[in-house]
């Protein structure tokens, strides 16, 4: 019977033999067995009960609580994790847990940029998801997928060109930060004409995302020192008339100016009464001025020293000594008209104090000339990652105060999309998780924790779920396989647990794994050379899949890896005979094997069916003659 006449079930076909390891479209390698392989529930119910039943009916042996909306996550009652608990505990099952995706653990709230408010209230209620989790096993840790980023766009990246110095990521837009007010706009690499570089008016000088950012800093930074130079400006040209006025150089050096001493003085010289009234009025202005000037000043020193270097912060440290010291003698002067004129001259001092230490500096390490500006404006995903660190060395901490110590739910780490959410390269990856581990050793110490204790259990409690689908998705940009392997390579000794899904790098479109072109033999031998991948749960997300075919992925993932049908974990593997009960590759039906019988059994009940098949007609083929399930 010719190929036109078969049909196209199974999405791995091909030769049914126990000697061709590559039988269908098995990725090789190692065959992983599906202890440890599973799937989610759907995000669009409450029903995370109901989902898990689904699920351990078709034979998974891990299951993935989803929360999904922050709101439709408060719909699930407390009562159905410890049955799921029971249930998953009676059926063998691994549970693990997916927190809402609509929070931020940063405390972004989408387009109204950061608060603080923000990020408490989150670390809050991704708290009460550890909460829930842990009631799902007393016996083992639990891992929780939380999103590394739910509302802090990330960098866009494309290939760089090594032989210009550039990194492999190299940025060409950028979300940027104002620390100061939470406050998000945008950068991107431009090409600019400048008339000191006519070398370069062909092509243009390429200003990258840094110098784009350096720039802003020290644009603020310059209209911030421009200001207080206005201020103190003005005051300065009201002073010039000020101490002109005889009055005040009649009184000046005379010490306090008791009402006697005034009296005294006008009595022997009236030709000052009138002069005085002026020099009061004039004092009050200047009063006004030097106010205002020394706000600003506070307000610049503010920005510098919070936003500064730390060799800055200890040269301004002796600058506000300083300050303090002369500010104290000057507001120690009892003689208003002297006291004015030396708040004048400290600020001169101070102003150019600030100035000095804010200028260009050397990089003695790189030996080069680098803006000694405020860094105000920073990459999001540069602030973002501080404001999640805190977030989650916080929670794993109290899960391990609160729910069960070593035995505590393990927060772990999701890997967004590339050039889309921050947090997503594995560069970037592997600073969020040091951070959060670095926040819990802190947490941990400080309440009298032994350092290697706790640094153990910050390695143990808190790590990454890899995405391999949000992975690849970075192909959209121009990066290849070499580069999803690479991230791989660097986020490795950091895994806990694994999402596998499958795309063709534009969307992610949540295939089976072997339906599109992620690298997914590569990741696991990568994942492998660093951890126990085996013994990690394996979340097959493939809700695409399943919305657009109405069947589950879980057959063919499980084909895919090439999972050992019986628990001995040799062959036959379910690459080698998903598609046999059919008849072959394809919904053929038993015909292919049974030609002989085809045309009397068509249109017959199940009973008439051979006993290779299940039913009762005598059989006329043995697993060896080419029914493997008889």
């Amino acid at each position: 019977m010719g190929d036109e006449y078969k049909s196209h079930e199974s999405f791995y076909n091909g030769g049914a033999s126990n000697f061709n390891d590559s039988y269908g479209q098995f990725m090789g390698g190692k065959h992983y067995a599906a202890t440890n392989l599973g799937f989610p529930g759907s995000t669009q119910t409450a029903n995370q009960l109901g989902e898990a039943v689904k699920a351990i009916k078709q034979g998974v042996k891990a299951f993935e609580v989803t929360m999904g909306n922050a709101d439709t996550a408060e719909q699930i009652p407390k009562q159905n994790f410890e049955e799921m608990r029971a249930l998953m505990k009676i059926s063998g099952v691994s549970p693990s847990v997916h927190a809402p995706f609509t929070i931020d653990a940063s405390g972004f709230a989408q387009q109204k940029g950061f608060s603080e408010e923000n990020r408490a209230e989150a670390e809050r209620r991704l708290y009460n998801v550890l909460q829930r989790a842990s009631e799902l096993s007393k016996e083992k840790n639990v891992n929780v997928v939380f999103h590394s980023s739910g509302g802090v766009p990330g960098s866009e990246y494309r290939p760089g060109d090594e032989s210009k110095g550039e990194k492999r990521f190299h940025a060409v837009k950028s979300a940027l930060i104002n620390k100061e007010t939470g406050e998000l706009s945008g950068v991107k690499e431009d090409k600019l004409f400048f008339p000191d570089h006519p070398e370069e008016l062909k092509e243009g000088h390429v200003f990258g995302v840094d110098a784009r950012i350096r720039s802003y800093n020290e644009n603020h930074w310059d209209q911030t020192i421009t200001g207080l130079n206005t201020y103190k400006n003005q005051a300065d040209e009201l002073i010039q008339r000020f101490i002109k006025e005889p009055a005040v150089l009649e009184f000046q050096g005379m010490g306090e100016l008791t009402p006697e001493k005034v009296n005294q003085v006008i009595k022997e010289k009236p030709e000052f009464g009138p002069s005085l009234g002026k020099a009061d009025v004039m004092s009050g202005r200047v009063d006004n001025f030097l106010d205002n000037s020394r706000l600003n000043f506070n307000n610049a020193f503010h920005t510098a020293y919070k936003y500064g270097t730390e060799e800055q912060k200890e040269q301004l440290k002796e600058l506000s000594e300083d300050w303090k010291k002369k500010l104290q003698g000057v507001y120690g002067n009892p003689n208003k008209f002297d006291r004015n004129i030396q708040l004048s001259q400290l600020l001169d001092q101070s102003i150019s104090g600030l100035i000095s230490i804010t200028g260009q500096q050397v990089d003695t390490e790189h030996k080069k000339i680098v803006s000694g500006a405020p860094k105000l404006f920073v990459p999001a995903e540069e602030f973002a990652r501080e404001k999640a660190a805190e977030t989650f060395g916080n929670l794993a901490w109290r899960g391990y105060k609160e729910l069960g110590g070593e035995k505590a739910p393990v927060v772990a780490i999701e890997n967004m999309m590339p050039g889309e959410w921050a947090h997503s390269t594995g560069e970037g990856m592997e600073a969020l998780i040091k951070a959060s581990r670095k926040k819990f050793i802190e947490n941990a110490t400080g309440k009298g924790m032994d350092k290697n204790d706790a640094e153990k259990a910050a390695e143990k409690l808190i790590g990454a779920t890899w995405d391999v689908g949000h992975l690849n998705i970075m192909k959209k940009h121009g990066f290849e396989d070499k580069d999803v392997i690479e991230a791989t390579k660097k986020i490795a000794p950091y895994v806990k647990h694994v999402h596998l899904t499958d795309n063709f790098g534009y969307s992610d479109s949540h295939l089976a794994p072997g339906m599109g072109n992620v690298p997914i033999r590569q990741i696991l031998e990568e994942l492998e050379k660093k951890g126990n991948v085996e013994e990690m749960t394996k979340i097959v997300e493939g809700v695409g899949f399943v919305q657009h075919f109405q069947r589950s992925p879980h057959g063919l993932a499980m084909a895919a890896l090439g999972s050992p049908i019986y628990g001995a974990k040799m062959g036959p593997y379910w690459n080698q005979v998903i598609g046999i009960p059919s008849g072959g590759g394809y919904m053929g039906g038993p015909m292919t094997y049974l030609p002989e019988k085809h045309f009397s059994m068509y249109g017959s009940g199940f009973s008439s069916l051979p006993s290779e098949l299940g039913g009762q007609m005598g059989g006329g083929a043995s697993r060896i003659s080419g029914t493997p399930n008889a």
